[in-house]
């Protein structure tokens, strides 16, 4: 009798360690998959179905070993702080092109790049930029695969380091917010998310650009956040913080990153990106996914993130 594990199809993964690549892996082998992930680290996840990868964008031969007798790549990959353009652009796009050529090389059937809401606004941050190059690397020749470009929202979850941040100001009553209140912004859990590029793999998806969200039409606002981290008697409080002085933060973060040679958390993409007015998730990109419903609303989402968070004694 053969082992359906050693049978089912198997998907390459890049970015498995990192917050969206933990649940992929999950859901991935959830729904019967066997998982080829790509990885720098010692892994220490161990389970039945896993296969792990040591390498990275720039290794050629990994990223064959990778994509070797995959039905489909999932380029989760991504660099979110940087010190310069052109660090972006080294990760951002020419890992993409990198995985590409193996994934072609290697015969793969689907390709889907995991890109960013970012990407619409390429002049806005470097990021961004170098995530609408990634996508025109995907999309501006034709590739011997069906490829699907995947835009996130804000994803927070389980395994998100960077709200955390927002969490731990909420003790103090408070909820920073840089910009206008007005600004608006769509969000979905990670397991949510990644529930549904598992849908999309499942299904026909092919050629087209993806924004997923978590169904709320309009977003949200911070005021929304405020009143789903609270309850009647002990809502944070926002505090509003200029845009021009979150701007000026940025780019003293940005001086200070490149003299001691680390990005930091806060730099000057990343104030362009949180003071931004729009980053709600477009209707005519916006399909509905067969098979997939998202399980979390912003409130149950952000009971969930905490819970995990003072499980695991971050709060």
């Amino acid at each position: 009798m053969s082992d359906p594990v050693a049978t089912a199809p198997v998907v390459a993964l890049t970015g498995a360690t990192g917050f969206l690549g933990g649940h992929l892996i999950d859901s991935l082998l959830r729904a019967g998959y066997r998982v080829r992930a790509l990885t720098r680290r010692t892994p220490t996840d161990n389970r039945t179905g896993l296969e792990w990868i040591k390498g990275d964008l720039d290794d050629e031969d990994a990223l064959e070993d990778l994509c070797e007798g995959a039905e489909a790549v999932i380029h989760a990959a991504g660099l979110v702080k940087a010190l310069s353009r052109s660090d972006y652009f080294d990760v951002n796009l020419n890992g993409t092109l990198a995985v590409l050529k193996a994934a072609a090389d290697e015969d793969v059937k689907r390709f889907f790049l995991v890109s960013s809401l970012s990407a619409r606004e390429p002049r806005l941050t470097h990021y961004g930029a170098s995530k609408a190059a990634a996508e025109l690397a995907v999309s501006a020749r034709p590739w011997p695969f069906r490829w699907t470009i995947i835009r996130p929202p804000a994803i927070y979850g389980p395994g998100d380091m960077e709200i955390l941040k927002l969490f731990k100001a909420t003790r103090f009553g408070l909820l920073p917010n840089g910009g206008s209140r007005d600004n608006r912004f769509s969000m979905i859990h990670g397991a949510d998310m990644a529930e549904a590029i598992v849908a999309m793999l499942k299904g026909g998806f092919g050629g087209q650009i993806v924004e997923v969200d978590d169904g709320r039409d309009g977003g949200y606002r911070i005021d929304d956040i405020a009143r789903a981290l609270g309850d009647d008697e002990k809502t944070p409080r926002v505090l509003a913080i200029p845009r021009p002085l979150v701007i000026f933060a940025g780019a003293i973060g940005s001086l200070v990153g490149r003299i001691i040679g680390k990005p930091l958390t806060l730099n000057l993409d990343k104030a362009r990106l949180i003071t931004h007015p729009d980053w709600l998730v477009r209707g005519a990109r916006r399909p509905s996914i067969p098979g997939w419903t998202p399980v979390y609303d912003l409130k149950s989402g952000l009971k969930n993130t905490i819970e995990w968070y003072r499980l695991n004694r971050f709060l």
